[in-house]
């Protein structure tokens, strides 16, 4: 724990936070040298935590030093830590704002001290410079609108009607939730599980503070999305906080369906939330959306903006050859296109060629997935470099822990001749397995003899699983000839 704030202050120095620079003395957060505008309250949690950095703070902590007051709402700290981890991502777009300023589970925030630093300034450069105070109007904006807000919330959650009784009780900072089925009980909906299953995955992954544990799963950017009943990855995932459920049938009006949806545990499948919605089939999206919505107030998470799909069913209806010529595609619709060009084993190389110089014009800072699966397209037409540069550059966010973008990086790192980088991704993607094969399976292979004899041992119960699609065929050719240019490297491992 260290209050770099304090050690600033003696010393008339500088906070580097990542790329941008705090100056205590005027108290302004700057980036090459242009201020970046922070309301009072944010500032004041800046700097409380900037006086424990690497330690956890107590949320009820934090509101008492920043709000002096026992009357505020947790969700208004969850909300300004929000707007901090905004501004941090928006200004460091290379850099995951949550493993900057961490939630630590039922412990409280902190910002990481690796990435928080003292600036000292040369003696020369000291000038006694006043403080710079905001008029006291905005002060009293600020305090009128936390007022508000608190009255706001704390009224809401006493009329509103609770999902269930524990509802308005759960904290949880970022919940693992794996997508896994979709039953579709009469003709009518089975049209529309594809779209639904699209847009509820896109809802989902857009939310900051959900992590959509299919993403870990290797057969997750290996699957399409289809009308099959489950979603990519899921059934190939044992660990997870909750598993999410839905039943479509036809509704009570034409042109509507009935869709139920179920919040298990993973561990014990015991239900602990059930929604009902009526979902409008030319407007499925709004219906998601709802869904997206009441999880959120479920969990206790705080409410962010949303991009609402648009018209989902309608994009997955284009003919392949349209969506293609559309240079224009939302970030969904690029996710959806790229996850298509890489399992159509008919689609050529110069068209995912040309789809991937327009892709990265539109998205020159695309999300970590959408990174990912430019990577892994690169990586398919032979542009090694490419991939190795996206699929590197997607591992800043260290969010998605997947084992066959490690498999893809060992085999990177084995043409490029680079033995450490090899066994560094080679021991990742055996762990990352862990998450879908019994640990003992992994161990089993760490041997000297299993190493040697099936270094892709683990991958062959995955790829032989009939739950795997067959589309893994083509990755298993692909793959040719990697288990004879690793034994150099396995064979000195142990």
């Amino acid at each position: 724990m260290a209050d770099i704030l304090s050690q600033a202050k003696a010393c008339q120095g500088k906070i580097a936070i990542d790329k941008l620079i705090y100056d205590p003395i005027n108290r302004q957060l700057m980036k090459s040298g242009k201020e970046i505008e922070l309301e009072p309250r944010s500032l004041e949690l800046l700097e409380v935590l900037l006086q424990q950095t690497g330690a956890p703070i107590a949320a009820d902590e934090i509101i008492d030093k920043v709000w002096q007051s026992n009357f505020i709402s947790k969700n208004v700290l969850t909300n300004r830590i929000s707007t901090l981890r905004t501004i941090f991502k928006e200004h460091s777009p290379d850099s995951d704002a949550t493993k900057l300023l961490v939630t630590y589970p039922k412990k409280g925030y902190y910002l990481n001290s690796a990435r928080v630093s003292l600036v000292e300034v040369p003696d020369s450069e000291i000038k006694q410079q006043p403080v710079k105070v905001k008029p006291s109007i905005h002060l009293i904006y600020a305090s009128l609108l936390l007022l508000v807000s608190a009255a706001l919330i704390t009224q809401y959650f006493q009329s509103s009607t609770p999902l269930t009784q524990a509802s308005s009780h759960i904290t949880v900072p970022v919940v693992e939730l794996l997508l896994h089925k979709i039953n579709a009980t009469d003709e009518t909906a089975k049209p529309y599980v594809k779209a639904i299953k699209t847009s509820l995955l896109a809802q989902q992954i857009f939310y900051p503070y959900i992590n959509v544990i299919n993403q870990d799963a290797p057969t997750y950017f290996l699957s399409p999305l289809d009308d099959s009943p489950y979603w990519p990855g899921s059934r190939n995932t044992l660990f997870s906080d909750y598993k999410l459920n839905l039943r479509l049938s036809k509704g009570a009006l034409n042109g509507e369906l009935f869709a139920q949806l179920e919040l298990v545990f993973h561990n014990s499948e015991k239900q602990i939330y059930r929604g009902e919605y009526a979902l409008d089939i030319t407007d499925l999206d709004s219906g998601i959306y709802k869904m997206t919505e009441d999880l959120v107030m479920f969990f206790g998470l705080p409410e962010q903006a949303q991009e609402k799909n648009s018209d989902t069913f309608d994009f997955l209806s284009t003919p392949m050859s349209s969506q293609l010529a559309n240079h224009d595609l939302t970030v969904w619709e690029t996710n959806y296109m790229a996850r298509l060009l890489l399992l159509d084993t008919d689609v050529g190389t110069q068209t995912i060629k040309s789809w991937l110089e327009h892709t990265e014009r539109r998205f020159p800072l695309p999300s970590e997935e959408t990174e990912i699966w430019l990577g892994l397209l690169n990586f398919k037409i032979g542009d090694h470099e490419s991939a190795r540069e996206r699929l590197f550059k997607a591992r800043f966010n260290n969010q998605i822990h997947n084992a066959f973008v490690y498999l893809v990086l060992s085999d990177i790192a084995l043409k490029d001749n680079n033995p450490d980088l090899f066994r560094l991704y080679y021991l990742k993607s055996l762990v990352s397995l862990s998450l879908v094969t019994p640990s003992q399976e992994i161990f089993k292979q760490l041997t000297q003899d299993q190493l040697y004899s099936k270094c892709l041992g683990t991958w062959g119960g995955v790829i032989k699983s009939k739950r795997v699609t067959d589309n893994m065929q083509a990755w298993i050719n692909m793959f040719e000839g990697y288990c004879e240019r690793a034994k150099p490297y396995l064979l000195n491992t142990l």
